[in-house]
């Protein structure tokens, strides 16, 4: 509510200005209504672009106490960035789409880094530079005369994007995991599962399209009749924190790599519609709420948060590819869906510890339950949109 407030505040001075700056003699009514509305919508502009700009300074600040380890400053300035982005960030996300999916996509992370005890300072460097980037296209942008359905077509490309890249990434980590694994290194291997997991987490609704590649890599024991023919990660996963010994899992890393790369080439070719999008993200938060929040995915090593986490973040890109459609339909959806995300984020986050998730067997009931919850209400949120597409 504070937030909502200083953007009004914000808005009615700009308004005022842009008012105090027009010929207030036409005494023609209609030419009147529509001088007012483009007074509004020049006030609205300028009101982002100031909100921006403070944002860039900020976040030069923020470059600047990566660049010299000031690791308190970092925290601090991770913090004010996100209370200046709150503070106007609706509005960004109704004039300028496109442009807000660019600046959230960076804007959390520093966010979330800021609540760590320790923090990768290179990594945060990089995030904190597309950042200040997303910034200088947001300042610089025009409002455009381009349909909902075209803006749409772009987000919807835009996500296309988002999930080739981590179709790459998957197999790149999936890669260093086996390289763990065929050395025998029983530790390092542990600590590169969940590296390469959270990338088939984030775009899992994708890579079950392909038929039996999704259980080739991601089946559990329960979903096989023959354990002999059981492959994939949590094939390895068993013997990993069941075995301890990476005896015999040479042959069963190997298939995993081509099958991360069988799926990487099978999604550079396909064609997303927004609503086979959304159908899959309503379908995977509805399974993490109902049958991964039992732990059945990770059921030796216990690594379910980060799933959750990667289930998550991949249903929040097709929420920003649908942010066109939701402001022309349903903007009070468009806020729900944008509160739930924050509150669900928020509960994940106070279940890591420098900045990573504890074994989910440390979760009560009660919190467990929570996050159950809240994946729910997403999910039922989510199911609203496919009425708008």
């Amino acid at each position: 509510m504070k937030q909502k407030m200083k953007w009004m505040t914000l808005l009615l001075s700009a308004m005022i200005m842009v008012s105090a700056c027009s010929n207030s003699n036409d005494s023609n009514t209609e030419a009147n209504g529509n001088t007012e509305v483009v007074d509004q919508q020049s006030a609205e502009l300028s009101a982002i672009q100031t909100e921006t700009a403070k944002l860039q300074a900020e976040t030069t600040k923020l470059q600047e106490a990566i660049s010299t380890g000031k690791v308190d400053d970092v925290k601090t300035l991770g913090k004010s960035i996100n209370d200046i982005w709150l503070g106007f960030e609706n509005a960004v996300r109704q004039t300028f789409p496109l442009e807000y999916t660019e600046v959230e996509k960076y804007e959390m992370p520093i966010f979330s880094a800021s609540a760590y005890d320790k923090i990768d300072l290179n990594a945060l460097a990089v995030t904190a530079d597309n950042l200040q980037n997303s910034l200088t296209v947001l300042y610089n942008a025009k409002e455009t005369n381009s349909s909902t359905s075209e803006l749409l077509a772009l987000a919807v490309a835009n996500y296309k994007g988002y999930v080739d890249e981590q179709a790459a990434q998957l197999v790149n980590t999936t890669k260093v995991f086996v390289e763990a694994v065929k050395a025998g290194d029983v530790e390092a291997a542990k600590r590169e599962y969940s590296n390469a997991r959270v990338y088939f987490e984030t775009i899992e609704p994708i890579a079950e399209s392909f038929g039996d590649l999704d259980p080739r890599i991601d089946a559990r024991l329960a979903d096989v009749e023959v354990e002999a023919e059981w492959t994939g990660f949590h094939r390895i996963e068993k013997a990993l924190w069941e075995d301890n010994s990476l005896e015999g899992m040479d042959v069963y890393g190997d298939q995993l790599v081509k099958d991360t790369e069988e799926l990487q080439k099978q999604i550079q070719s396909l064609e997303l519609e927004a609503k086979a999008m959304v159908a899959g993200a309503m379908e995977l938060l509805n399974e993490a709420a109902i049958s991964k929040i039992t732990g059945e995915e990770e059921i030796y090593s216990h690594t379910d948060l980060v799933d959750f986490a990667a289930n998550v973040d991949g249903s929040k890109q097709v929420y920003l590819a649908i942010i066109p459609a939701l402001n022309e339909k349903n903007i009070e959806l468009a806020d729900q869906l944008d509160q739930q995300f924050q509150v669900l984020e928020a509960t994940l986050r106070t279940h890591q510890t420098d900045g990573q998730y504890i074994s989910y067997d440390q979760l009560s009931t009660e919190e467990i339950r929570t996050i159950s919850d809240q994946i729910s209400q997403l999910s039922n949120l989510m199911s609203q949109t496919a009425t708008i597409l």
